[in-house]
């Protein structure tokens, strides 16, 4: 391998912290109009404009998904272009200058404004991304740089940014085209099938493609007939077949093609079906709240990292690659062995990153089965503890010794956290638990919360992504760092201002000592302080 081709294979470290400034600002724009003022776009500009700014940003992130996508296909032009990638002075002045320019409006716009607000919003609003985007493409790469990408990559860029921005508009123009009555009618009948398979009787009207019974009825037309799912797997599958069409064995992968809109199909079924039965069986709020909301988007992240895996996993559909020929040994030493990738066990990247992608996924998972998905806690807890079981020999090799200035500081902000007021819950977390069930909750609840959440939070936040984001040894990049993971940190939480403080304070104790293992004990320490505080007072919403 060159060095052009490893290179290419990872992430420039300037890039890092470029990517982590534009977060921040996206966050914080995102945070200031929606909290910061009173003020509802229809009340008072014209609906077209409305509609224009959201559909704007909408587009944004699909553009930015498609360069993201591309980028794993041109890696070499893209490595090339962001190997200098950095916040110098100048740009990043430009870019602070931008968002401040964003932000003015924030500064007038009122509830009752009306259209005199709208010339000078979309003033500042033109300004600061003019402003901002020209910092941007100077922090990514100087003007040399930008010329000869631009003539690498040539018109599939340009396809892409197009591609991108157009995307959500023409699926919306393409919407009535989705209604075929042919797939409709098909899944109205097999959920109609499938609710007589489950015991469920149910008033059907096929004329009008409502189904259900009582008080609780669902219309299977047009969206939930399917014709949306399977319009996205489609794009999705083509884009994957597009992009990685050197990798894969033609025309053997175009059957990744019916397989995706077959699965999409039959699950859509299967998610009305279970939506029926949920709603039926006496918790239509849980049918139209939890389930209604998440499950579409388990059901294609699901078939999305199912056909890649069989595609990925499948010789047959995957091209054999090229052999290269060995290089003429300069002496006759046997050639040493090429460096193969450690076990998942002993990836020591996995070992930071996989328990909290299972953390996150079980908190998605118990949010879409249920109104309470704090009752669940249990489950989560022992999954997560079979996740962090499977790394345990990394972790055991941290530094764990005890650190009095840590334990103080965990003291610090589990006091803080249980001192700031906050709203009683309606409802206990644990649901309906009693008895035997509900001593194990607070049992799982309490090794979770003290025990595996630091642990895994720490091991991601402190020590993987804001190692990854310190791309120099200046102070400036410490702060930089600990103000990106800190934000992502206090992004998981609802109270968010406190998450944010701990989060800084809890990067300072890992710096202080370089050691991860004194940030877990004062998030330990904290987590313990608020579960005897909620425990003591019965004010569980603390936790």
């Amino acid at each position: 391998m060159t060095q052009t081709d490893m290179q290419a294979r990872s992430l420039p470290r300037g890039l890092w912290a470029v990517l982590g400034l534009l977060a921040l600002e996206m966050l914080a724009l995102s945070v200031s109009y929606k909290h910061a003022i009173d003020f509802t776009c229809l009340a008072n500009w014209p609906h077209r404009v409305c509609s224009g700014a959201s559909g704007l940003m909408v587009s944004a992130f699909t553009t930015l998904g498609a360069l993201a996508i591309l980028a794993m296909l041109a890696r070499r032009a893209f490595a090339d272009l962001l190997a200098e990638a950095r916040p110098a002075l100048l740009p990043l002045a430009l870019n602070l200058a931008g968002l401040a320019a964003m932000s003015v409006p924030i500064l007038f716009l009122r509830e009752g404004s009306g259209t005199a607000s709208l010339a000078p919003t979309l003033a500042f609003w033109a300004l600061g991304l003019g402003l901002g985007g020209l910092g941007t493409a100077r922090m990514l790469a100087p003007p040399e740089r930008w010329r000869h990408f631009l003539r690498a990559t040539g018109w599939t860029l340009g396809a892409v940014v197009v591609a991108g921005l157009a995307a959500p508009g023409l699926a919306i123009r393409l919407r009535p085209l989705w209604r075929f009555d042919t797939v409709t009618d098909t899944t109205f009948a097999l959920v109609s099938r499938g609710m007589d398979l489950l015991g469920y009787e149910v008033d059907a009207d096929p004329a009008a493609k409502i189904i259900g019974r009582g008080n609780f009825h669902i219309d299977i037309a047009p969206v939930c007939s399917g014709i949306e799912g399977m319009a996205l797997v489609t794009l999705f599958v083509l884009l994957y077949l597009a992009l990685f069409r050197h990798e894969l064995r033609f025309p053997r992968a175009l059957i990744l093609l019916p397989v995706g809109i077959l699965v999409s199909a039959a699950l859509n079924v299967v998610r009305i079906v279970a939506l029926l039965a949920i709603g039926l069986s006496g918790h239509p709020d849980l049918a139209v709240g939890g389930f209604h909301s998440h499950a579409g988007w388990l059901m294609f992240t699901c078939i999305a990292l199912g056909l890649i895996a069989l595609a990925q996993g499948l010789p047959a559909l995957r091209r054999d690659p090229e052999p290269v020929a060995p290089a003429r040994p300069m002496t006759d030493r046997p050639a040493p062995d090429r460096p193969s990738l450690p076990p998942l066990h002993r990836d020591p990247a996995a070992a930071r990153i996989l328990p909290f992608a299972v953390f996150m996924l079980t908190a998605l998972v118990a949010s879409t089965v249920s109104q309470h998905p704090g009752m669940f806690y249990p489950i989560r807890a022992l999954i997560l503890g079979a996740a962090v079981a499977l790394f345990w020999p990394i972790y055991a090799r941290l530094d764990w010794r005890a650190d009095p200035v840590a334990i103080g500081a965990g003291l610090l902000i589990g006091a803080v956290w249980v001192l700031i007021p906050v709203a009683p819950a309606e409802s206990p977390p644990y649901g309906a638990l009693t008895g035997t069930a509900l001593m194990l909750w607070y049992l799982l609840r309490g090794v979770g919360t003290v025990l595996l959440v630091p642990l895994v939070e720490e091991l991601f936040f402190r020590d993987y992504l804001e190692g990854k984001l310190r791309i120099g040894q200046g102070r400036a990049w410490s702060v930089f760092a600990a103000l990106v993971s800190a934000g992502a940190f206090a992004a998981l939480h609802d109270r968010w201002a406190e998450a944010l403080a701990a989060g800084l304070v809890l990067s300072w104790i890992c710096r202080r000592r370089g050691r991860v293992g004194d940030a877990i004990l004062a998030h330990a320490v904290a987590n313990a302080t608020v579960y005897a505080a909620a425990l003591a007072s019965g004010r569980l919403e603390i936790i």
